[in-house]
């Protein structure tokens, strides 16, 4: 079978796994049970998501390095055994500090050592259809609570919540494990055979590669930055939450809240898809400013009325799942695809700071004021200050293009 066709088969098994470890975007699920069954303060619950998220930036960072010596097939499965563990270990959980290392550093950095070992190597097999693949990837982690949104209030409902978190360990290890092994490495400057860069793909491949470092350095990237905390600030915020807010404003019981934390994955993961789409052919900066400001007009719904609050919830979903979906691409875009790898670990780390704030700031205010609407009155205000932030780089970016044209015409 040739290379054209193998990717395909790699980007399938990329999404499933993917898929497995989304289960995290069904912790609201579990957030309410498990707070009940201890007694403990919701806010106190959700730090373990918080970390989990926060955390798993750096195994990004340092997997990504590792794979300039390391086949991206045994990242992924030192990380499924770590995230494995991890989900397994909350069923033994007695007290928050277990909670939050088995969850949140043992989960979260499994969980990023394995996002980095499949993204950025599977995104290098498609040049021709970068935003595709980086969006079908990332829309295997957002439809996870489709799957494990459900299946986990039905295991809760019939196991309670200790017993439930340790079959879907086990579960996640097994199947983690086995694909780990199907996944082959991207060659160094893949190319389909007889593809031919259309207008916009060309402009793409007018970018000058920077490592980490040169990252860092960058302008572009502190401007990036900022506009991908301020979403996740926004979007986690909801995602974490999600159960609890359709259960206190819409009156959902738990399953029926479990059920529509899947559809919102739907959502998310449709989004991720959908907007990857979307930005192979009008870019990936307008993109960004039509999804922020979707979120923005969104979260404002959420904060000023409680009318059909389910909408709302569904857009943000789509939103997040749309600038999550291009993350890949995007600094590939930007920063070029040599150091692809471990430049996608440091552009994820404004996500994990938004991680950090936006489920806290939630429960926070839920808990401090009995009402969740000046948390989304503030991810309304973040995501139009992000849109500006949007229009500045979508600036940068083009002039670096229009430099780098000319002076390549000159020499």
């Amino acid at each position: 079978m040739r290379l054209e066709e193998k990717r395909w088969i790699y980007l399938v098994v990329g999404t499933i796994i993917n898929i497995i470890i989304g289960q995290t975007y069904a912790w609201s699920v579990f957030a309410k049970p498990l707070s009940e069954h201890f007694k403990w303060a919701p806010a106190d619950t959700a730090v373990a998501f918080a970390i989990f998220h926060a955390i798993s930036c750096v195994p990004i960072i340092i997997a990504g390095k590792l794979q300039e010596f390391v086949q991206p097939k045994t990242i992924i499965l030192f990380g499924a055994v770590m995230f494995g563990l991890g989900i397994l270990g909350v069923g033994y959980a007695g007290n928050l500090t277990l909670l939050y290392i088995a969850y949140g550093v043992l989960g979260g950095s499994g969980m990023g050592v394995v996002y980095s070992g499949v993204v950025p190597n599977i995104v290098k097999f498609f040049p021709d259809r970068r935003g595709l693949a980086s969006g079908v990837l990332a829309a295997g982690v957002g439809s996870g609570a489709l799957i494990w949104g459900p299946i986990g209030a039905l295991l809760i409902e019939k196991y309670t919540v200790l017993p439930t978190f340790k079959i879907l360990g086990l579960l996640s290890l097994v199947l983690l494990c086995s694909l780990s092994l199907i996944i082959g490495t991207a060659p160094a400057g893949f190319s389909p055979a007889g593809w031919i860069p259309s207008k916009s793909q060309q402009q793409n491949l007018l970018v000058v590669d920077k490592n980490w470092l040169g990252m860092l350095a960058d302008p572009l990237y502190w401007c990036l930055t900022a506009v991908i905390a301020l979403g996740a600030v926004s979007g986690l915020m909801i995602i974490a939450s999600a159960s609890p807010i359709m259960q206190s404003i819409g009156g959902f019981t738990p399953v029926a809240a479990g059920t529509w934390v899947g559809i919102l994955a739907v959502c998310n993961s449709g989004g991720r898809a959908g907007w990857g789409w979307i930005s192979d052919r009008i870019g990936r900066m307008p993109s960004l400013v039509l999804i922020y400001a979707i979120l923005g007009c969104a979260m404002f719904w959420l904060a000023s009325t409680s009318w059909q609050v389910v909408v709302p919830l569904l857009l943000v979903g789509m939103c997040f799942g749309g600038f999550m979906g291009m993350l890949a691409s995007l600094t590939a875009d930007a920063f070029g695809t040599k150091y692809l790898a471990m430049n996608f670990g440091v552009m994820f780390f404004p996500f994990a700071l938004g991680a950090m704030v936006g489920p806290r700031l939630g429960a926070y205010m839920k808990q401090s004021t009995g009402s969740y609407s000046e948390a989304f009155l503030y991810g309304s205000i973040f995501a139009f200050i992000a849109i500006a932030l949007a229009i500045v780089a979508a600036w940068m970016m083009k002039r670096r293009r229009q430099q780098f044209a000319a002076t390549h015409i000159t020499s």
